[in-house]
């Protein structure tokens, strides 16, 4: 009676607070740089000795400036085993990363032991350090195995510390010049960031440099394996014309348009794009493998000793439920809960799809191809290696004006999902031509809520608030002002680099922000599959908070603002009866939104009737 007590205080508990999201705050347990000596977001070279290298069980500390250190890091390194053949088939894509990044830092520490020219070896160690940190995330789980009710108090207090833009001291890694106003100031060349080419210019519609991207539309797929990682969200992939592609059911919109902005700004990102639908060929193993994703479990505990509960994080999805439709060899059209009654001897129970035995032969053969419900697609190109996440408070990236920026980006868009898993370090190029790139995975998370104590949900265009800065706050003579003061934003995770942000890196993001044109924005909605009156709507606030943030920043006499007048808060449009959204492009392109099923009255989105 009192393990079920438990069980039911745990599970009402969790509901209450994270709605239908729980994995997020179990997530967040697992955010914490791991306990090591090298946690401390500070400005690199930093003031401590010895580094951790995490292999399994072992802790390896070290010295990177120590010759008798790294001599001992490389036999430690030789004795892993690492140059043995990397047996592809035989391992897992996580250990493959594993093995990947201890071969590249073995090369790294025998760099590092023989050069002797000071900036160079300088750039080494750094490349060596953020191998390690990628090598150590790489092997940190995204929930913890263990949680204990008395750690409830602590994880509250952790949850309200999420402080943004408090930065006190300016960042490190600035441009030299005479320049006295640091804001002006671009950061040094680096791997998290790249100076971007004229960004009013740019074609946001195809994005990412492109001037098309990948007719999955009109192609015919084939399925080729699924989605196994940790991730919440529903997903496989597809294999066409030789490209393989990732599919994923979830922020099939928000994803594709925050790619596309970050990319236009500067920031590694994987190109992402919006489907309508994408056509399969009949493969059983889709519905067989489509849960596969690695477990997410916590094991709830009472003073470490007195098992209560443990939750399984990871949802089963019906995978019917993203079929729209099956298209028969003779023609004929079945639904996705049509073709679950017909291809299955049993259809219910808890995943009937997982045995084979259960499937028609004869519905098989009868199927041409399958067309799922809409997702968001990247391809699998050759973008590097990936050898592990990094993370935003650890090593100098809290320092940086890049990241630090990236905070200021992150509000205007609502980006809350900050997790270090949502990162890629990656070993970009062959051979001496290679370097290492920090990319952010995951930009999902956007244009929705933009705060909340656990989590916070993306695409949700009435919750998408109309501002995100305030005037800042002058308290008269001899008291300390706040010039920089977010409203209605914290990631869901601690992250430093956020925090650490100052008036001058704002200042700098903000520039870059307002070079993208009204018109940059609706082409970048449009081409995220959002509909007419979904477009005009975020439109219409992205502009309100990004004059409202260039006001709040003091950028007024410098910057023009979109709107002369303030953002129309009660706008109302119907695109039935004023018409679809519509831009022309460079080329002598032009673009629209679909008609869709919604409209605005007075600020807000409304589901058309079916009057209507």
């Amino acid at each position: 009676m009192r393990g079920r007590f438990f069980r039911q205080f745990l599970i009402a508990f969790t509901g209450v607070l994270l709605g239908t999201n729980p994995g997020y705050w179990f997530m967040l347990r697992a955010q914490e740089t791991p306990a090591s000596v090298s946690k401390a977001p500070q400005a690199f070279p930093r003031p401590i000795s010895k580094y951790e290298l995490r292999l399994g069980n072992k802790c390896l500390c070290f010295d990177p400036n120590s010759k008798a250190d790294l001599e001992e890091l490389g036999r430690a390194l030789k004795d892993s085993g690492v140059d043995d053949k990397d047996a592809t088939g035989l391992v897992t894509a996580a250990e493959r990363r594993f093995r990947r990044g201890l071969r590249l830092l073995g090369r790294l520490v025998d760099e590092v032991s023989v050069c002797l020219q000071t900036d160079q070896r300088k750039a080494l160690v750094a490349s060596l350090l953020e191998t390690v940190e990628a090598i150590n995330n790489g092997q940190r789980p995204p929930v913890p195995e263990r949680m204990d009710v008395l750690q409830t108090p602590w994880f509250f207090r952790r949850q309200f510390h999420r402080p943004v833009a408090q930065g006190e001291t300016p960042a490190t890694n600035l441009e030299a010049g005479e320049q006295k106003d640091l804001s002006r100031l671009h950061p040094l060349p680096s791997t998290f960031w790249r100076l971007p080419p004229a960004i009013a210019g740019q074609d946001l519609y195809d994005g990412f440099g492109r001037t098309n991207w990948f007719p999955i539309e009109n192609k015919l797929c084939d399925y080729s394996g699924p989605k196994e990682s940790y991730g919440l969200n529903p997903g496989f992939e597809v294999v066409s014309d030789g490209v393989k592609i990732k599919l994923k059911f979830a922020e099939i919109s928000s994803e594709p348009f925050a790619t596309r902005i970050f990319d236009a700004l500067g920031y590694n990102v994987d190109p992402t794009d919006y489907a309508p639908r994408v056509k399969v060929r009949y493969a059983r193993a889709l519905f067989i493998e489509f849960n596969l994703r690695k477990s997410l479990s916590t094991r709830f505990t009472f003073l470490g000793l007195l098992p209560l509960y443990k939750m399984e994080l990871q949802k089963r999805y019906d995978p019917f439920a993203y079929i729209s439709e099956a298209v028969l060899q003779d023609g004929r059209r079945w639904s996705g809960r049509q073709l679950k009654s017909q291809l299955l001897r049993t259809s219910g129970g808890p995943a009937p799809e997982c045995d084979p035995a259960n499937f028609r032969p004869e519905i098989e053969s009868a199927i041409a191809y399958l067309v799922t419900m809409p997702a968001n697609f990247q391809i699998k190109e050759s973008r590097g290696k990936s050898i592990g996440p990094w993370d935003f408070g650890q090593l100098d990236h809290a320092d940086r004006r890049e990241l630090r920026g990236a905070g200021l980006l992150a509000a205007w868009l609502g980006w809350f999902d900050t997790r270090f898993d949502n990162t890629r370090l990656r070993n970009v190029g062959r051979g001496g031509d290679a370097k290492l790139v920090h990319y952010i995975s995951d930009l999902g998370g956007v244009l929705g809520e933009t705060t909340g104590l656990f989590f916070a949900r993306g695409e949700l265009p009435n919750a998408f608030p109309w501002t995100f800065t305030r005037p800042p706050l002058l308290q008269g003579p001899h008291r300390m002002s706040n010039p920089l003061r977010l409203q209605g934003f914290k990631p869901i995770a601690p992250t430093p680099a956020f925090a650490a942000m100052t008036i001058d890196d704002a200042r700098w993001a903000a520039r870059l922000i307002a070079q993208l044109s009204e018109q940059q924005l609706i082409a970048a909605l449009i081409a995220s599959g959002y509909d007419s009156a979904e477009v005009r709507l975020y439109a219409e606030k992205l502009i309100s908070r990004r004059d409202r943030m260039i006001i709040d920043l003091g950028l007024a006499g410098e910057i023009p603002l979109c709107r002369v007048d303030t953002a129309n808060r009660k706008v109302t449009f119907d695109p039935k009866v004023s018409g679809p959204v519509m831009i022309d492009l460079p080329g002598q392109r032009q673009i629209k939104a679909p008609l869709g099923s919604h409209r605005i009255e007075e600020g807000k989105l409304v589901n058309r009737t079916v009057s209507e």
